[in-house]
């Protein structure tokens, strides 16, 4: 199980590094301070995370056709792929998009070359698992954007009535579920002093406060699992 208070950063062959895989030289990646005591962890897991400081530079068309075909071969129930993604990097309606932003949001995401919005749409089965789905898809969008050495970072701090006027979408056949950046990480000088002390990959819980073997004794009102 993970363990927070580790500082040990194990770099030998063979062994446990702080991407939390064994790695030869050649392939070690160290890209940020997470830990995990899981060996056979992929590295990608702890490097992906979501900045706010984003480089102007163009993603290519190869690279986002790679992204969002990712996103197509996620799972869905009844193969329904619920899934939409409205994006735009240099045309009339970039500016559109980004005014859906919360203007919090706007202020960092305007740097990012690729803009866009997530929709979960509604199909004829699997509506209870819809938002599920999306989400294994964009997951997917996010782990091959990582392997290019992109970043996104989805935000739910939208105007929602605004994101559906802005594509036509009735609320009986969709929801827009957030907005999304795409790009290359930038300098977090450029980010607001607020936001700069903020740039930095996050923690997360440990595995035994949200995995447990076996039916609990009573099911937790915290994050804390008991059995």
């Amino acid at each position: 199980m993970d363990n927070p208070n580790r500082t040990d950063k194990p770099d030998s062959i063979g062994k446990p590094t702080r991407t939390g895989k064994q790695q030869s030289p050649e392939t070690q990646t160290f890209v940020n301070e997470r830990l995990s005591d899981a060996k056979l962890l992929d590295p990608i897991f702890l490097n992906r995370w979501s900045p706010r400081a984003f480089s102007e530079e163009p993603v290519s068309e190869d690279e986002l056709a790679a992204v969002f075909e990712a996103a197509r071969w996620a799972p869905s129930c009844y193969n329904m792929q619920p899934w939409h993604y409205i994006y735009e990097s240099d045309g009339d309606s970039r500016q559109a998009i980004l005014d859906t932003f919360m203007d919090g949001n706007r202020i960092w995401a305007q740097q990012a070359p690729v803009v866009g919005l997530v929709v979960a749409l509604v199909k004829a089965k699997g509506a209870s698992s819809r938002d599920f789905d999306v989400g294994a898809a964009t997951m997917a969008m996010t782990l091959q954007a990582s392997m290019l050495g992109l970043y996104t970072h989805m935000m739910a701090g939208i105007h929602v009535e605004a994101a559906h006027e802005l594509i036509g979408l009735k609320h009986e056949d969709g929801k827009v579920i957030c907005g999304f950046v795409l790009g290359r990480q930038g300098d977090a000088s450029t980010l607001p002093e607020v936001l700069r002390q903020r740039e930095k990959p996050n923690s997360r819980q440990l595995v035994s406060e949200f995995v447990v073997k076996g039916i609990p004794a009573r099911y937790p009102t915290s994050r804390k699992l008991t059995h």
